[in-house]
């Protein structure tokens, strides 16, 4: 079955939401205190976290923010690496206080009411944005290797127009907050497998894109050693959250990242291999997102569950920007 460009764009942008709304609840709970509440599976669908079922968090927020910096680079014909900077600090704005229409920008996505809601944004993201340097690969703000960088970067893979572009944009992007290469190498691997899987690679083959040109990179060897071991985990067997326990949180992004890997390699049903993503001990939002955003972008938004796909915070905005970014970026030659 052939996939259309635009929906692997919806996909991986709706997916990332979708893991990000399933995974908000159990963020910061253990696995037994999950079992506890939601019963021996975990979650299975939406629950009430932020007011209603299926509200989103910072992930794809910051996620949104960054298909927004892409569209504004391409716009203008500036850097695309300070227009995502641009847009995150239009962000942070959102996040320092309460909407307010007079203190709104004119148009985009943080003259959006719903787009100032406070979502438990990330320390490291929120302490960057403040400083208000853009740090780099070669200059970094920190020592930060959470995973607040590898889980907004897909948009990057979605419109770069090789895998090395993916590659040095994505890790980029997220040295723009998070200085320790495990946090900036895992987005840029992430952006090339979301690039590779736009260009119609199967999972397994746009995870080893990603591997390699972390491995290519000599500071991404434990980042490539991360992914390869969420490989073998994965052949192992089904996962469930207590094999995820033994093999890492996801609170860093090697590890989140590769907790993504592990749930979707070789799966058969999409929407199981997000909720294995959310029901773990750790940062169950973002795995969930990262998970979400990979099978997206590789099978489209259609392989969602459709009560998810119409329940999910935001829709209306993900499908505007996915528009957007189909049109700005058509794909090369």
């Amino acid at each position: 079955m052939t996939i259309e460009r635009f929906d692997r764009i919806r996909g991986c942008l709706l997916g990332g939401a979708i893991g990000d709304a399933l995974g908000a609840p159990t963020e910061f709970m253990s696995l037994a205190a999950i079992e506890a509440q939601y019963g021996p599976g975990g979650v299975t669908g939406f629950e009430i976290e932020y007011g209603r079922a299926g509200d989103i968090t910072d992930d794809t927020q910051m996620t949104l923010f960054t298909a927004e910096g892409l569209l504004d680079a391409e716009t203008t014909g500036g850097d695309p690496r300070m227009s995502i900077w641009e847009a995150y600090q239009r962000w942070y704005l959102t996040q320092r206080q309460a909407y307010r229409l007079e203190s709104a920008p004119v148009g985009g996505l943080a003259s959006r009411p719903e787009m100032w809601a406070t979502r438990a944004p990330g320390n490291t993201c929120m302490g960057s944005l403040r400083r208000g340097v853009p740090g780099s690969p070669q200059e970094s703000v920190n020592d930060s290797k959470g995973c607040g960088g590898v889980m907004r970067v897909a948009p990057v893979g979605l419109v770069g127009s090789d895998p090395a572009e993916a590659y040095r944009l994505g890790c980029e992007a997220a040295a723009l907050t998070h200085g320790h290469p495990g946090g900036w190498v895992s987005a840029g691997a992430m952006a090339v497998m979301i690039n590779q899987a736009m260009a119609g690679a199967a999972l397994e083959d746009a995870v080893i894109a990603g591997r390699d040109a972390a491995l290519t990179d000599p500071r991404g060897r434990e980042v490539a050693a991360w992914i390869d071991a969420a490989i073998a985990l994965a052949e192992k067997g089904p996962l469930d959250g207590h094999r995820i326990d033994d093999f890492g949180a996801g609170w860093v992004g090697d590890e989140a990242l590769a907790i993504a890997v592990a749930c979707a390699w070789k799966t058969t049903d999409v929407n199981e291999a997000v909720l294995v993503a959310v029901n773990h001990s750790g940062d169950t939002d973002s795995t969930g997102s990262i998970v979400g955003q990979l099978l997206g972008a590789v099978h489209g938004a259609t392989a969602f569950r459709s009560d998810w796909a119409e329940q999910v915070e935001l829709v209306d905005i993900i499908d505007d920007l996915a528009s957007r970014l189909d049109r700005a970026y058509p794909p090369a030659g």
